[in-house]
């Protein structure tokens, strides 16, 4: 476990402070937008920036620079940097802290703090909240009662979110929009829904859940039903899931549903609904570049279209959105001055396409390139579910005696929730026979029993399997099987489950030394980590990859929800080094198998196509592989 001043999430809130001092002391804006940029890469990273700098990678981070790099280094070796201390150098913590409630910035949060003297940052919350109960708020020029009034709101979902958990695995979230938007669906003016942010991206973890709803303007005219949107909004301020209304208004409303997991839905007629998509589906990276792209061309984008700029954008300013310390480019979701020509579109297609662009795929907006490439329309096609052609990482009920839990469904359902799948094969892989109380006789006794039986039940109609185990790595890096107990398997998974501390150089050697063994053909949710609950092993990578890739093996994308390990961070890394992956769900019951859209999630935002994965490949070609 990582140091939680070097965690993601304290470094992205630093880089954070470190824009907003910098907005609040005049200084460039480039430089505060920099800042932005590299907290919210950070933010959204799936690895610990901490272990990519033990790396000696940080600059192989989207949005981290020389400078910005020297400084975290500084940081990460001293627990200190000079340079970070400097910018923020004389203004209270109390601000920085009051800037992570919804709706104060920098600018506000500084002049509260100044002006009624708030610096204990143990009770600043409670203490403003009872300055804005007494009315103190409103009396404060360039504030009034409505500012008023919804800082005292802020305030009250704040301390309510201050008690959800951080954040929400992937599929825990997915599941969440797919009720809210099945609901939504059910509304007559409704006519598409889709999520937004980071959750249409994929990112496996998520804060909060957005939303975007197309309203059928054709069929409903405003004198047929002028409060169409009203109409929208009401039905989802009325979600059965919902818990309270945190805010509404009229073309969008924010809710908190169970876990206090806030939902935010916004509506927009057909004609920008392909704007705001694109808008609000991020990364801010992406959008970033995405609008520096626009300006070269005299173009500005905003969530309802784009506008031909008759002037140049103002070469000085930066704008800060009061939502939060977030920095946009000029003209972000407004109309250049002197007008221009607008243009509108349905969809996202449409309007990549209006700017000379290839569309990126959702899983890949993160500026890390894509958009370069969209220029040249060279971007990848990334894996998709269809393509999967089988799961070779499942656990079935057969009591091997296994060193962990047994599944909870026969060999014979497996095979059919495969074939209802529409795979081409299929693999086997309990967990290995446990040491403890049995001799090497005993396992390799139940390891030929084994396959005997898982032969003798199949026939030959039913789909090509391959009999695989997954197995122990030891702390020594022996795997937990006798050698001659390896006849009776095709293939092996070996997986580390536990002595999880180990140092960077012994892990790695560990972990290659049980690599070497015969038929081990993939390496199992490489890094071990449980989301949100135990952090991934220190491994040197470039040695993993490239034992890997010499030795024809794969790295395991594991679907599991708690795991989706291998992060897609280091997926994208073995990929540009050749590594082939194999995507699979680690099911322990039927029903689990569905989990391979997780994996496959994490595999495109590795940017890992059909060819990279060795599961989606026709059987000759994966049968020669998988027995090689």
């Amino acid at each position: 476990m990582i140091n939680e001043q070097f965690s993601n999430k304290s470094i992205s809130q630093l880089l954070h402070n470190i824009a907003a001092a910098q907005l609040l002391k005049g200084h460039n804006r480039f430089r505060i937008i920099a800042y932005e940029k590299a907290a919210d890469a950070i933010e959204s990273l799936s690895r610990e920036l901490y272990d990519v700098w033990k790396e000696g990678k940080i600059l192989r981070v989207s949005g981290i620079g020389a400078n910005i790099g020297n400084g975290l280094s500084e940081y990460f070796e001293k627990g200190e940097s000079q340079h970070f201390d400097s910018i923020t150098e004389g203004i209270p913590p109390t601000v920085f802290l009051l800037m992570t409630v919804p709706g104060i910035g920098p600018k506000k949060a500084f002049k509260l703090v100044m002006h009624f003297k708030l610096i204990n940052e143990k009770t600043v919350v409670e203490d403003l909240k009872k300055i804005a109960q007494e009315g103190r708020i409103a009396q404060l020029e360039g504030f009034g009662d409505k500012s008023e009034q919804d800082i005292l709101s802020s305030l009250t979902v704040f301390e309510r979110r201050d008690r959800q958990e951080e954040r929400m695995i992937l599929p825990s979230a997915l599941k969440i929009a797919d009720e809210i938007t099945t609901y939504m669906k059910q509304h007559p003016l409704v006519t598409r829904v889709d999520v937004l942010g980071s959750l249409r991206r994929k990112v496996s973890t998520i804060g909060d859940i957005d939303i975007a709803v197309c309203v059928d303007e054709k069929s409903y005219s405003k004198r047929v039903c002028p409060d169409y949107y009203k109409q929208i909004v009401d039905h989802f301020l009325a979600y059965p899931g919902k818990r309270s209304v945190e805010a509404a208004g009229d073309q969008k409303a924010s809710i908190l549903a169970a876990g206090n997991m806030r939902i935010d839905m916004r509506v927009q007629p057909e004609s920008t609904y392909g704007s705001m998509l694109q808008y609000f589906t991020g990364s801010k990276s992406h959008n970033i570049q995405l609008r520096e792209y626009a300006l070269s061309k005299k173009l500005s984008l905003s969530e309802h279209g784009i506008k031909d700029m008759k002037i140049h954008p103002p070469s000085s300013g930066h704008p800060l959105h009061e939502g939060g310390p977030t920095i946009d480019l000029p003209l972000e979701g407004s109309t250049p001055k002197g007008g221009g020509v607008s243009h509108t579109f349905k969809t996202e297609e449409d309007l990549y396409a209006f700017l000379g662009l290839q569309t990126p795929a959702p899983e890949i907006r993160e500026g890390n390139g894509e958009i370069e490439l969209a220029k040249h329309h060279k971007l990848p096609t990334l894996v998709d579910l269809p393509d999967i052609r089988g799961d070779f990482h499942m656990h079935s009920e057969y009591d091997l005696k296994p060193s962990h839990d047994r599944g909870a469904n026969t060999y014979q359902d497996m095979m059919k929730k495969g074939q209802e799948l529409g795979y081409k094969y299929i693999g086997f892989s309990e967990h290995n026979p446990k040491q403890k109380g049995l001799s090497d006789e005993d396992i390799i006794a139940i390891m030929k029993k084994r396959k005997e039986h898982i032969d003798n039940i199949f026939t030959p109609h039913d789909l090509p399997y391959f009999i695989g185990l997954e197995v122990d790595i030891l702390p020594s890096g022996e795997i937990a099987l006798p050698t001659e107990a390896i006849e009776y398997v095709d293939y092996l998974i070996v997986s580390l489950h536990s002595s999880f501390r180990m140092n960077r150089v012994e892990m790695t050697k560990r972990v290659l030394k049980a690599l070497s063994q015969p038929k081990v053909k993939i390496f199992g949710h490489p890094t071990g980590r449980l989301l949100g609950k135990r952090d991934g092993v220190e491994l040197d990578w470039d040695k993993v990859f490239s034992y890997v890739l010499e030795h024809n093996q794969a790295l395991e994308i594991n679907s599991g929800p708690p795991r989706l390990d291998l992060p897609d961070l280091l997926v994208k890394e073995g990929k540009e080094q050749g590594v082939k992956f194999i995507i699979n769900t680690d099911a322990h019951a039927v029903e689990q198998m569905d989990w391979m859209t997780h994996g496959v999630s994490v595999a495109r935002r590795g940017w890992l196509e059909a060819k990279d994965v060795v599961n989606t490949w026709e059987l000759p070609k994966f049968k020669k592989w998988i027995l090689g």
